[in-house]
């Protein structure tokens, strides 16, 4: 491996300054792990491949063609991207070039707002919003948390961390992964073949899945229908998993109790979108899992520490695998 890495570091334009990646950040912190880089930065998508021409590296914080780039540039070997989902990347990812992503970033607020999320939907919060708007007097007592049972599907970064915050107030966690393996303190892990088995004793269903073929329109009419009436639905991984037109028709009629949705298939939601108006469901802009203060240093400590690997010829972190899509 070469001792003088080339890194390209690359900024959309309409990206707010909170996100974007700085230069000098860069050299300094390559500067700390004693990793001699040489850095360029290139704020403009159109003169991309010109500037990725001599690079064996770029660290981004927007979406390009990989493959194009690559053309331009042979030497490239590793994209690091600032986020965690890369379904926009691996599409034109070739062969002969790693991609890392930012995973493990979110996972601290993350998992915050799913508890935060669980214990509303625990004591029908989306419920009352809705009866507030309808100015209706509508008392419910229901029980405490301890006791009921949240389903997680994907127990990645973020569905990790919100496991023992979910089990501190006394509720019983399933963790679902592609192999029904884990290494967070679940009470259970079951394959997501299995999920139907244990749908009908979830009280809360949340989900961080990414979107993959094997994830794309996994939860839907069936999956809902088999959930006990006045269960509850979070939403934080990617919105394409669940089909939201059934999850809809169930918050309408009752069968789900409430839904806390903070991804949508098409994002922003248009005006005429009739989920606005969707009763028992709290929605928030894209946002539940991101902290915009300190979460560029997060990115540079995985970057950084992938740099140095890189020069090392040692295994990355976060390697993205094209096969599974995450």
């Amino acid at each position: 491996m070469s001792t003088n890495l080339r890194v390209l570091v690359t900024n959309a334009p309409s990206q707010e300054p909170a996100l974007r990646i700085d230069g000098d950040a860069v050299a300094t912190r390559c500067k700390a792990l004693g990793v001699e880089a040489e850095i360029t930065v290139c704020d403009d998508p159109l003169a991309l491949e010109r500037f990725a021409g001599a690079a064996d590296v770029i660290f981004t914080n927007h979406k390009f063609d990989i493959g194009r780039v690559r053309k331009a540039s042979p030497r490239l070997k590793w994209v690091q991207v600032i986020s965690a989902g890369v379904e926009a990347y691996l599409k034109t990812l070739p062969e002969g070039v790693i991609l890392t992503n930012a995973s493990g970033v979110h996972a601290e607020k993350g998992a915050e707002f799913i508890l935060t999320s669980v214990l509303m939907l625990n004591y029908r919060i989306p419920f009352f919003t809705s009866r507030k708007v309808q100015r209706t007097w509508q008392p419910v007592f229901e029980s405490v948390a301890h006791g009921k049972v949240a389903t997680i599907l994907g127990v990645g970064a973020i569905g990790g961390a919100a496991v023992p915050l979910l089990r501190a107030r006394g509720i019983r966690v399933i963790g679902v992964t592609s192999r029904g393996e884990t290494d967070a303190p679940v009470d259970e892990c079951i394959a997501l073949d299995a999920l139907d088995t244990v749908l009908p004793g979830t009280d809360f269903l949340v989900s961080t899945l990414p979107l993959t073929p094997a994830t794309e329109g996994r939860i839907g009419a069936e999956q809902f229908d088999l959930m006990p009436r006045g269960a509850g639905v979070v939403v934080v991984g990617r919105a394409k998993v669940l089909d939201y037109g059934a999850l809809a028709a169930r918050l309408e009629s009752g069968h789900l109790g409430g839904a806390v949705l903070d991804v949508f298939p098409e994002e922003p939601v248009a005006e005429s979108d009739a989920i606005w108006s969707m009763p028992n469901l709290v929605m928030t802009p894209h946002c539940s899992v991101d902290d915009h203060a300190g979460y560029i240093d997060r990115c540079l400590d995985i970057f950084g520490e992938n740099l140095r690997r890189f020069q090392a010829g040692d295994p990355l972190l976060n390697v993205v695998s094209p096969d599974r899509g995450y």
